[in-house]
């Protein structure tokens, strides 16, 4: 038994040996999450008096995942990458000029960035000691906002060797001259709206490179800095990553992609169902995933990387479960049920859909899965017979989208109210009978059609004098400001080219940038992945300059 217990840590120190556990992994934990080696969240106190124990005082909360540091109510939170901290105190020009001029600070905030103190860098043993006390290399103490940690030596040696690493190199899809981008589309997603996107995307790259040579070809001294950024400037490269028809085999081939060519981010995006597959090999690569045109985006909490307009047919699915469960619109119990298509685009809201019924007592709902049109028309004809009573049902057909509409003009007659997602909103209504017209209800996560964005404007010239036709405006649209934000953010991390501090740029200026007036409002907040976060219910309006009404103001679940 002493004999096993020997070999077992000669085994043991070999294996250390030859793979030493990696203590920035600690650090990570630490930096990102809160949470310690031994799993319980970080303690300390802040404001000199107020003891916490808490993982939501991780590092990341205030200087960010890129380290690069943020600024909230005035209060300037500094960079803490290797480069800030391992070298002597400086300040770039360029880094200033984005920070001081870019939004409304406080005084004190504009005094501590033109500040000349300096200090040396930093040690293992004079960031440990800032860490827990304070107080950095120059003795000088710290912020009280900065907490000082309770940390024991291995989570501060993990902490530390973090730090080394966090946001030390460009990350990949950079290079010398140029940016490296890519949009996703699979074969069998809408023929016109892939070209509607891709058309925006090619035309908007080709304007934006034209820029760029025109400030590299002039590098001149600038008085307002211009020169000062011409080490920032890169070409756009752009690709299209097709996939195959079958989601089983997405993972396969964007890693063939990517491995072939790696991305500074994608942009946009179009394929025909879930986009889960995407999302979690963006999240798995930490590719930035910005505005793909989906109604099923990934329905996951931990999501960093992947940033969306809104949580597509969840959100129509949610908004009508609102609307329903109100007391005002509900009529009686079991007089609501819902058809939905055997797919991802039937089976994912009606889920939704009967959750957030469910949630309100006394609502029964009923559920009836579709595989095609016949088998819609049978089981709408036997549920009503069944339950003569039911006057609103729902409908999510997915790919039978083109005959449903048909099929409800004849099938409706008791029904007082069919709910409908917003992909049905018809451009006419040549086909559908006064009765239909008053019986069908849409949600609606866009803005009406009568309201007026002033941005708006300037997005419509910027297509048409770049003579793009107008394929369908509203992923056009889209898909410019999605471009313009990631130019934004492009110009804003100037040379530092980290994929999580380009997204903090993003978080922090999706409000700020032009609505071409898709949604009422679009807007992020750190984490936020959402940037439209509401939805209308509409009706047809059979008269009138208008297609649609709001029977509902604007809903946000």
């Amino acid at each position: 038994m002493f004999l096993l217990l020997l070999v077992g840590l000669w085994v043991g120190q070999r294996t250390y040996h030859f793979f030493p556990f990696d203590k920035s992994k600690i650090g990570e934990q630490i930096y990102t999450l809160g949470i310690t080696s031994s799993g319980d969240p970080l303690e300390g106190r802040t404001e000199g008096d107020i003891e916490f124990t808490d993982a939501h005082f991780n590092c990341a909360q205030c200087h960010r995942h890129s380290g690069y540091g943020s600024s909230e109510g005035g209060n300037f939170v500094m960079p803490i990458t290797s480069s800030s901290l391992f070298n002597p105190r400086s300040y770039s020009r360029t880094d200033l000029f984005k920070k001081l001029f870019t939004e409304s600070q406080s005084k004190q905030f504009w005094a501590r960035m033109r500040s000349a103190y300096q200090r040396p860098a930093y040690t293992d043993v004079s960031l440990a000691a800032a860490i827990r006390e304070g107080i950095d290399p120059s003795g000088r103490k710290l912020s009280p906002l900065m907490p000082r940690y309770k940390m024991n030596d291995t989570d501060m040696a993990g902490l530390v060797s973090y730090l080394k690493k966090l946001s030390s190199q460009n990350d990949p899809g950079v290079d010398e001259h140029s940016l490296y981008f890519a949009t996703v589309v699979s074969k069998d997603a809408n023929v016109d709206d892939k070209n509607a996107m891709l058309s925006t995307i090619t035309k908007f790259f080709e304007w934006l490179n034209l820029a760029t040579k025109g400030n590299l070809d002039h590098p001149n001294y600038s008085m307002n800095y211009r020169s000062d950024f011409l080490k920032s400037f890169r070409n756009w490269e752009h690709n299209t990553w097709e996939l195959s028809e079958n989601p089983d085999e997405w993972p396969k081939e964007l890693a063939a992609y990517y491995e072939k060519k790696p991305v500074f981010a994608l942009v946009g995006g179009m394929v025909k169902g879930d986009w889960t597959p995407i999302h979690k090999f963006c999240e798995k690569n930490r590719i930035p995933c910005l505005f793909p045109i989906t109604d099923l985006p990934a329905n996951e909490q931990a999501s960093h990387y992947s940033i969306y307009f809104n949580e597509g047919l969840r959100l129509e699915a949610k908004t009508i479960a609102q609307y329903l469960s109100k007391d005002d619109v509900l009529t009686e119990p079991r007089s609501i049920v819902q058809f939905y298509s055997d797919e991802a685009q039937g089976e994912i809201p009606a889920k939704v859909l009967e959750q957030g019924l469910g949630a309100k007592k006394g609502i029964v709902t009923g559920s009836i899965r579709l595989t095609n049109l016949e088998n819609f028309r049978q089981e709408l004809s036997n549920y009503l017979q069944k339950y003569p009573q039911t006057d609103t049902i729902v409908v999510w057909p997915g790919t039978l989208d083109d005959v449903i509409m048909t099929e409800l003009e004849s099938q409706t007659g008791s029904i007082k109210r069919v709910f409908l997602p917003s992909a049905l909103v018809p451009s006419n209504l040549d086909k559908f009978s006064e009765d239909l017209i008053q019986k069908l209800y849409f949600s609606y996560p866009y803005d009406l059609p009568s309201v007026y964005h002033p941005h708006a404007f300037r997005a419509r010239a910027w297509m048409d004098t770049r003579k793009i036709p107008w394929i369908n405006p509203r992923i056009q649209l889209n898909t410019y400001y999605a471009l313009y934000l990631l130019e934004y953010g492009v110009e804003h991390v100037v040379e530092h080219f980290s994929r999580d501090y380009l997204i903090e740029f993003l978080e922090h200026e999706a409000e700020a940038s032009i609505n071409p007036g898709v949604f009422p409002r679009l807007s992020l907040g750190p984490e936020q992945r959402f940037a439209s976060k509401g939805a209308y219910i509409v009706q047809l309006e059979s008269s009138g300059e208008q297609l649609i009404k709001p029977v509902s103001s604007w809903i946000v679940p």
